[in-house]
């Protein structure tokens, strides 16, 4: 049974602690020692999912729709509305009820057409386009470029609404025919963290020095913990380790495995939930990759889950460093269950943290401790700017003694509208746009330039994240199909600037 500790550590602060290895003590062991801890309350930034939105409707015929019902264009929180590419949705950050930031860190995982269960964001595509003659032109980008971004002051066109921040999402009626509509499936997952998206610091509230208030509540009633030197009676939600609302994020399964190419299967061992999410990176290099590997075209894996099993289908054999997360905000289960639970299973001595009156056996939103579980942890954090050049490099070094690292970031572009993602019939504009970082490669080198200026990829070691980004390149080289023989470049929307995590669990 893992060691787990309820009460005064060697600092005199009261904490939860679960230990990796049952030869450290959670009393004495130092909570810079972090790779030592599954869970450790006092870490300083706790992080938490808001929620997994699923976007999967297509409504036929035209107008617009706002919710909740009865809400109009100046009080919705989300509304849909048909567009020549299908519909639309927007969501304002009241959309999201504990969402402490403007711009959080987000995500959106794209499946395949036609009703399929098999997720393809990190597959790269070639876009084609009828200005290109026989071919000639056009990018091959990693999946996140179909995607829109988190935007700040967006404006819908004809009177819709705006937001000052939310996230427009698209959906199409024709993703039957998946080779038309690449990344633009009618079924996604909208998956929004309780971190900052843009140049801001985390909120959460500085640890403080034992004080002797009291930091933890276990009762019938109530299972929540605050920082060390925050009363848990009235701590804010900054100042709290976890409590109803903010429930640590549950790393369900997590690996770097070998891939051959075609299909192949990573057993869980456990059956998983439709609120599963996968952070995957695919990489064949000495070092990790994210969010694609940019010295190839066809690159990347499909992935799907399948009872316990994660499916994959790669392009060609390959590595993937993952981790699956689970995020239940459905009501607690009802019951008798102890806040404390006990248990053997596999061989394996686990116990778990509940919200009170938990069912036997609790769901998945009972839990919020499982000593199988570890806890994600912010190794580092920040945001960076940058100027324009052909793969300039910012190093991003941190300490990942012990640790399993994955990053996490979004770049971050300027005023825009429709025309800047390459949709100009896309009915809206904004002063700034966060999105989701993508590889994007010309397909003819333009003066020396593989990458146009929206691409950026990041390596990752276990000490250093060194991001690379091309802004000044040109968005698009192509002979022209008007004019054969006549070769143009197009503008890029390119990014000003990085905000990155690592995130981290005991290796």
């Amino acid at each position: 049974m893992a060691r787990i500790r309820i009460g005064n550590d060697y600092t005199g602060c009261g904490a939860l602690k679960v230990m990796k290895n049952n030869a450290d003590d959670p009393y004495s062991t130092p909570d810079s020692e972090r790779w030592k801890f599954l869970y450790n309350s006092k870490f300083g930034i706790q992080a938490s999912l808001c929620d997994i939105w699923v976007v999967n409707t297509f409504q036929a015929g035209s107008g617009v729709t706002y919710y909740p019902p009865g809400s109009n264009s100046a009080t919705f929180t989300y509304m849909s509305v048909t567009i020549a590419q299908g519909t639309l949705w927007g969501f304002r950050n009241t959309a999201f009820p504990t969402l402490r930031y403007n711009v959080p860190l987000f995500d959106v995982k794209a499946k395949k057409g036609g009703g399929s269960n098999v997720y393809n964001q990190q597959m790269v595509a070639w876009t084609d386009n009828g200005a290109y003659y026989n071919g000639q032109g056009g990018f091959y980008a990693v999946g996140n470029f179909a995607q829109i971004g988190w935007a700040e002051n967006m404006v819908l066109n004809n009177n819709l609404g705006n937001f000052s921040y939310g996230t427009p999402i698209v959906v199409t009626p024709n993703d039957t025919i998946d080779v038309f509509n690449k990344f633009r499936s009618r079924d996604k997952r909208l998956i929004v963290w309780n971190l900052p998206g843009n140049n801001v610091a985390p909120d959460d509230a500085p640890i403080l020095a034992p004080n002797g208030t009291k930091t933890i509540k276990i009762t019938s009633t109530e299972t929540k913990i605050a920082k060390p030197g925050y009363n848990v009676d009235t701590a804010t939600p900054q100042q709290m380790a976890f409590d109803p609302s903010k429930m640590p994020v549950k790393v369900i399964a997590a690996a770097d495995i070998a891939l051959p190419a075609g299909v192949s299967y990573y057993n869980t061992g456990v059956p998983l939930p439709d609120t599963v999410v996968l952070d995957v990176h695919f990489y064949d290099s000495a070092t990790i990759m994210y969010p694609s590997n940019p010295q190839v075209l066809d690159f990347g894996a499909e992935y799907w889950f399948d009872g316990t099993n994660i499916g994959f289908n790669a392009t060609k054999a390959m590595r993937a460093r993952f981790m699956l997360y689970l995020e239940d905000t459905s009501a607690p289960t009802g019951g008798s269950n102890k806040p404390l639970r006990t248990f053997t299973e596999g061989g394996v001595d686990v116990v778990q943290l509940l919200r009170p009156g938990a069912a036997d056996p609790p769901s998945w939103a009972d839990i919020v401790i499982d000593t199988r579980r570890p806890q994600v942890q912010i190794l580092a954090q920040g945001y960076f700017a940058f100027g324009a050049g052909n793969d300039l490099i910012t190093d991003i070094p941190f300490d990942g003694t012990g640790m399993f690292p994955m990053v996490k970031y979004l770049t971050h572009h300027g005023a825009g509208n429709g025309a800047s993602l390459g949709q100009s019939n896309l009915p809206m504009s904004w002063s700034a746009l966060w999105r989701l970082p993508f590889v994007k490669r010309l397909k003819y080198t333009y003066s020396g330039q593989a990458h146009a200026g929206e691409s950026t990829y990041c390596e990752l070691t276990a000490n250093n994240a060194r991001f690379h980004t091309f802004a000044g390149n040109a968005g698009d080289y192509y002979n022209r199909a008007d004019s054969p023989g006549n070769w143009r470049t197009s503008g890029a929307y390119a990014p000003v600037g990085i905000r990155y995590f690592i995130f981290g669990i005991p290796a």
